[in-house]
């Protein structure tokens, strides 16, 4: 086929599928006209979900008679007129494609009358070339703009429209967010003769009024009010609390200078902050104005103008998501986290590392015996040379040197800071979760499940602040009883509830390293009637959450002192007389 010029009614009808999309986008664009128009007041007649007929009429400056022919054509605006205009955009349209292009896919009639001009006059396009016809009219000051049948001469794009009620549904979802961003109007929409939506007009400043009337009166009293300035951009925000949190993001608005806008800059920005405050939630409800210079935002990168570009995007970004957070995060919340600089804090966040010596070692499972660090001599070997380089199983290649090394070990007895000799000290890990320690008389067999609630008790029991986790954990709650989410708060835990889900926003200090990920969802499947019963459960679960889980008790137990080790040994471990597990080891070898 060769190179052609295409006629300019398939050129416009080309060129209207880029603005007209549903008949909300005609709504979309007529309603932005009349506000660049400056009306105070717009009413919107629709029937049949604007798959027949959207009137909408206005009380605006109106358009003069010699610019009505002007006004159908396409690229024909009065808002912009030189590349400067284009470059600091104030107005709501620029591109001068709206009405040509809905005229092109429907019967359009336009009826205007500016106020110092006496006659109304009307005008519709008609024939193959879309010759715009003139007629005068009697009107009122203000404009009126009829589309009857749209896609009418499309039908492969009318089969694509939604049922009625669809579309009517996102007619009235743009009403709603044009009211939101611009209260100073009245906008009342019709449908099928019925009154559906009356927005009256407040004052430019009583945004409240307008969002109690467009998102309904429980967002606006369950709303957190932030206003940040900051390098001559503004937001202003009223964001949602726990309570109206939502499955879908049918509230969720925000506005760039005045332009409702589904920005992916703007959404990743604030869900961020709603995250990073409370964790993996549903959808919040929002309602953000962001004020930036009209030279730093280009708004000219969407067909539908959904997305603006912003100039300095990350400012931007970390911006929002700060300022949300900031607002989200509860007061009680950041006096904790705050420390003042000139004194040294007071918190165990952080406990100091204890320097490990063959007499505290934390002992291994290594082919069922007691393996510690190996001597100077082996340490100094090269890596291609050390014994345990290139084995794939679980047991290490040990010398006989090392095992005596380690049988001189054993057998040392170690002192205690008075002096006196205390009993042996060293034992054989069973396994992850048991070790075999023995003095001249008994032999006591240890279990770390027992121990670990005895260390949780004392992590738990000596915090007296809260800590802050880096990523909230969210689990599912809909069972767990208020007992148990009181009874953990209760214990320098932070556990709130909303939406279904239950959120782990703190626990208490020195115990950040735990692995909350993995036991918060188990813990809350258990009732919890008492503080006490706290550490008992939370010991349980780490010890039974993988096979190393007996580790990290074993860690803290080494990382104390022998005497209270001894006793909390004799306290928790199962005796049996040190001759009989010998003779049961000697009947065993035999």
């Amino acid at each position: 086929m060769p190179i052609q010029l295409l006629p300019p009614r398939l050129a416009n009808q080309i060129a209207a599928g880029e603005v007209v999309e549903r008949p909300a986008s005609v709504v979309k664009e007529l309603v932005e006209n009349s506000l660049d128009a400056g009306a105070t007041k717009i009413e919107l007649a629709i029937e049949k979900g604007g798959h027949k007929r959207i009137r909408l009429r206005d009380n605006g400056c109106g358009i003069p008679q010699h610019e009505l022919e002007l006004a159908l054509s396409r690229h024909a605006t009065s808002k912009i007129s030189t590349l400067e205009d284009l470059e600091r955009i104030l107005s709501l349209g620029f591109r001068g494609e709206a009405l040509a292009s809905i005229s092109s896919v429907s019967r359009l009639t336009l009826s205007s009358k500016p106020a110092e001009q006496e006659q109304a006059w009307q005008a519709h396009c008609e024939g193959r070339d879309m010759a715009v016809k003139l007629n005068p009219v009697a009107h009122p000051d203000g404009t009126t703009i009829d589309v009857a049948d749209l896609f009418y001469n499309t039908p492969a794009r009318r089969k694509f429209l939604r049922t009625e009620k669809t579309e009517f549904q996102h007619i009235d979802d743009v009403i709603r967010r044009i009211a939101l961003s611009h209260p100073e109007v009245t906008f009342i929409l019709r449908h099928n003769s019925k009154t559906v939506r009356r927005f009256l007009a407040v004052d430019k400043q009583d945004r409240a009024a307008r969002i109690g009337a467009v998102a309904g009166q429980k967002f606006l009293s369950n709303a957190i009010y932030c206003h940040t300035e900051y390098d001559g951009i503004v937001i202003e925000g009223w964001l949602g609390n726990e309570n109206v949190l939502r499955s879908s993001t049918d509230c969720q608005f925000s506005f760039v200078n005045g332009r409702g806008m589904r920005d992916k800059l703007i959404l990743h920005a604030i869900r961020q902050a709603y995250e990073s405050a409370w964790g993996i939630m549903e959808q919040p409800a929002f309602v953000v104005y962001l004020t930036v210079p009209p030279e730093d935002v280009d708004v000219n990168v969407h067909p539908a103008k959904h997305e603006v570009r912003f100039q300095q995007s990350r400012l931007v970004h970390d911006f929002i998501c700060k300022t949300v957070a900031d607002a989200l995060m509860p007061q009680s919340h950041a006096d904790a986290l705050a420390t003042p600089a000139s004194t040294s804090p007071e918190h165990d966040y952080i406990r100091p590392l204890v320097s490990a010596t063959p007499a505290n070692t934390a002992t291994e499972r290594q082919s069922g015996a007691t393996y510690t660090a190996p001597p100077a001599s082996q340490a100094a070997l090269p890596r291609s040379q050390s014994p345990s380089r290139g084995r794939t199983g679980p047991a290490r290649n040990v010398s006989d040197s090392q095992y005596q090394a380690n049988y001189q070990q054993l057998m040392t007895p170690n002192g205690d800071s008075s002096g006196a000799v205390s009993p042996l000290l060293s034992a054989i890990a069973l396994d992850p979760k048991h070790r075999l320690f023995s003095d001249d008389n008994n032999a006591y067999l240890v279990n770390a499940t027992r121990l670990a609630a005895l260390w949780l008790e004392d992590l738990i029991g000596s915090a007296s602040t809260s800590q802050p986790l880096l990523m909230p954990v969210s689990v599912h709650g809909e069972n767990v009883s208020k007992e148990t989410l009181d009874t953990l708060n209760a214990s320098s835990f932070v556990v709130s509830r909303a939406a279904g889900k239950c959120r782990l926003q703190q626990v208490p200090a020195g115990t950040r390293h735990l692995p909350w990920l993995a036991v918060f969802g188990p813990m809350l499947e258990h009732p919890i009637h008492s503080v006490n019963d706290i550490p008992a459960l939370l010991g349980k679960l780490i010890i039974e959450q993988d096979d190393n889980a007996g580790q990290p008790v074993w860690q803290w137990f080494d990382a104390q002192s022998t005497a209270k080790r001894w006793e909390w040994i004799r306290e928790f471990g199962t005796v049996r007389p040190l001759s009989a597990l010998i003779a049961c080891m000697e009947q065993t070898d035999g």
